[in-house]
Formats: C-alpha cells, sequence, structure tokens
C-alpha cells in the first residue's frame, strides 16, 4: 500500500500563514512626515503677512540735505486654504464577522492591516504633496490605449500600486481640454515606460498630461507646482513679487552631478538662503550621484570588509548645508530643493477617521449589506519661503541619470 499523504489527510492538516500581509507596494515618506502646524489649524483659512521689500526711503550726503522722500516697503498677504481627501472602502458584514477577532483571522477587521487605507491614504497624500496641480506625467505616444510617457516625466514609484485607479488627459496643466473621459489603469509597464488604460481613448495623443480624476488645475498645490509658479498663488503674485517665486535651473544635456546641485542651491541662496536645503532627486540619479561621491572615498588602512555607499548624501555650499535624498516619487528628469525648515503642512486636521468624539466615520450602507470606512484629511503643504525652492530640469527631457 502507498504511503498517507498530505493530500489524503488534508482535512487533518492546518494551513500556516506568516501572520502578516505582505505589502508589495511601494512608498515614500518625505513629506507627510514634514510638521502639521497644529498652531495653525485652519478654520477657513491661515493668514501670512509677507515682507517682500525693505523700507527705502535713503538719502545721503552732507549739510544741509534735503530728504529723498519715503519708500515704504512692500508688504502682502499670503492666504493658504486646506484642500480634502477622501478614501472610502466598502466592506461586507460576512467578512466583518469573520475578522471579528484575533480567533478567527490573523488581523481583526478593526486592524489598520487587514484593509490597509492608511498606507494607501498616506501614498495618495504624498504624491498630491508634491505633484498636485504638476501632473502624474507627460504622454509621447498612444498605442490603442497603451500610453507611452516622456523619458524626463516617468516614475515607475508613481504609477505602482495604480491599477484600477481612474486618471484623465488633459491638454495643459491648467486650463486646456480633456481628450476623452475616465481612463482606468489596467497595466504598468516599467521597463518600457507605458500605462496601459481601458475606456476610450482614442483622443489622447503625445504632450497631453497625466492626471488623477478631479485634480486637473484642482485640489492640492504640490511643492513641485509652488516651485514652478510665475503667477500669482495663495493671493501674491510671483511675477510682481520676486521673493516669492521660486528658481528655476536647467540642468542641460547631460546627467546631473554634485557641482550643477550646487549650482542650483545657490539660486536660493542669492535670495537669502544661508541655512539646510534638502534636495530629493531621482532614484537612479542619486545613484550616480554615490557613484561620483564613492570614487573619492580613499581606504587610508587595511581592512577585511570594504563598505561603500550612502544613503544620503550632505555637502555645504553658498546656502549652507545640502542634504542629498533618493526620492522614490519623484520624476527621472527632475529634481527638487526645498528649505525644511520653512516647510510645513496645515489644515484644519491630519488624517483621521473621526471628524467629531466617538464620531468613526463607519457607516452601514442603504442598498447592500456592507459597511463603508472613509478617511479623512484637509490640508495644503505650504512654503513660507519659496523664494528659497528650486526645481531642477534637464532640456532635452531626458532622465537626470543618463
Amino acid at each position: 500500500m502507498g504511503a498517507l499523504t498530505p493530500t489524503n489527510l488534508a482535512s487533518r492538516l492546518k494551513e500556516q500563514f506568516n501572520g502578516d500581509i505582505s505589502q508589495l507596494v511601494p512608498g515614500a515618506a518625505e513629506l507627510v512626515k514634514l510638521k502639521f502646524r497644529r498652531d495653525l489649524e485652519i478654520g477657513k483659512n491661515v493668514n501670512f503677512d509677507v515682507q517682500l521689500s525693505d523700507e527705502l526711503g535713503f538719502t545721503v550726503g552732507q549739510g544741509d540735505i534735503t530728504l529723498n522722500g519715503n519708500i515704504n516697503q512692500s508688504a502682502a498677504r499670503a492666504t493658504v486654504e486646506g484642500y480634502s481627501l477622501i478614501l472610502q472602502s466598502n466592506v461586507s458584514y460576512d467578512l466583518i464577522s469573520r475578522a471579528s477577532s484575533e480567533k478567527k483571522a490573523f488581523a481583526k477587521f478593526v486592524d489598520s492591516k487587514f484593509i490597509p487605507m492608511a498606507e494607501s491614504f498616506q501614498r495618495r497624500q504624498e504624491i498630491l504633496h508634491c505633484w498636485g496641480r504638476d501632473s502624474l506625467g507627460q504622454v509621447s505616444g498612444n498605442s490603442t490605449g497603451v500610453l507611452t510617457l516622456t523619458e524626463g516625466s516617468f516614475c515607475p514609484t508613481l504609477w505602482l500600486g495604480l491599477k484600477g485607479a481612474v486618471i484623465e488627459a488633459w491638454t495643459a496643466k491648467t486650463g486646456g481640454s480633456q481628450h476623452n473621459g475616465d481612463l482606468t489603469i489596467s497595466a504598468v509597464d516599467v521597463a518600457n515606460r507605458t500605462v496601459t488604460v481601458t475606456g476610450t481613448s482614442s483622443s489622447v495623443v503625445a504632450n497631453d498630461y497625466l492626471f488623477f480624476k478631479g485634480t486637473q488645475d484642482a485640489g492640492h498645490y504640490g511643492l513641485m507646482a509652488i516651485a514652478k509658479n510665475t503667477s500669482s498663488l495663495f493671493g501674491i503674485s510671483a511675477s510682481t513679487y520676486e521673493l516669492w517665486k521660486g528658481n528655476s535651473y536647467d540642468v542641460g544635456t547631460s546627467a546631473l552631478t554634485l557641482g550643477k546641485l550646487l549650482q542650483a542651491a545657490a539660486l536660493a541662496a542669492n535670495k537669502g538662503c544661508n541655512e539646510k536645503l534638502k534636495a530629493l532627486v531621482p532614484i537612479a540619479a542619486f545613484q550616480s550621484l554615490v557613484s561620483d561621491e564613492a570614487a573619492l572615498r580613499q581606504y587610508t588602512a587595511y581592512t577585511e570588509k570594504a563598505e561603500n555607499g550612502f544613503k544620503k548624501i550632505s555637502f555645504f555650499g553658498a546656502s549652507g548645508e545640502i542634504e542629498v535624498v533618493p526620492y522614490h516619487f519623484m520624476k527621472a528628469g527632475e529634481f527638487l530643493i526645498f528649505p525644511e525648515r520653512w516647510t510645513y503642512i496645515l489644515g484644519s486636521t491630519e488624517m483621521t477617521m473621526a471628524l467629531a468624539k466617538d464620531g468613526d466615520m463607519i457607516f452601514d450602507l442603504e442598498a447592500t449589506s456592507s459597511k463603508q470606512m472613509r478617511l479623512f484629511s484637509d490640508t495644503q503643504i505650504f512654503c513660507e519661503r519659496p523664494g528659497y525652492l528650486v526645481y531642477g530640469s534637464r532640456s532635452d527631457g531626458k532622465a537626470l541619470s543618463a
């Protein structure tokens, strides 16, 4: 007779699980971890009185001097409003019942790891804090719903995990017109920089910009949009007041180097920055910077194991310390420098499931045997000194690592 096998006695064996969910969706947390200004929680809005020039009524000379007259300082008021972000997830009654205790499931219904809403919410916040109103990428071609993105505007981490998300294609970042309607992401090919969509997409053409549904020229202003602003933002005109305008640095047609980052940071120094700056650079570009820095390192003593490489790179320039960080949500052809000290999150509330005491946002749905869970935030990233911001890109639209 043959031996008993796991197949024969399958009903007597217990299935084993690792006790957790393997989280494959990549994330980054450089901007969501910025300080939330609870001392400035928004009611209607938050106002900042901003001095944009000196008192200039000077006179010089000797003897009985005729004064030149006063020239008052230029001042303006920045007004910041929060923007809502809401995530909803429906869960059936039977699933809630079967996950009511750890005896029935490795994670209870109330555990955040059972339905990873918090992680999803923070990833979307991170993307909006960086790219709100600036687009997710630019189309270079459309082959029957397979949208190829330009090299410089493609960010692999940004698109991974978005299968099923609804996006829109527009001819411009502000204004413009929409090409077709809702486009649902069905696949992402990192190697070929393609995003495959379902739904009618025949009108989507090269140079169109892609946005999450409903976010084109609406909702949160990302830090990159603030850095690129040349018109009125938060009630102050960057075209009138140079100190309210960010800086632009052209990397040229070759790879990003530490020397170019120094030159870019000097643009902030020209506007008075004399403190630590943080540079968010694409992953591949950071790898190239690490190779440059590692090549300069010398070993002066015998060692059995050579260790080299860096998680971050810090060096000093005209503005002070510059900390270079590999940022998973940075597009391949751009980088951003910002003053962390003057950059924070404003709003009425961070991510929450309870808008009032004992007011959990879990609802019974009227027509189905399900409950709906919601997360909510009301925020806006804000840089009090936008003249210290620098965004950089390659003039040929290529990746900064190329």
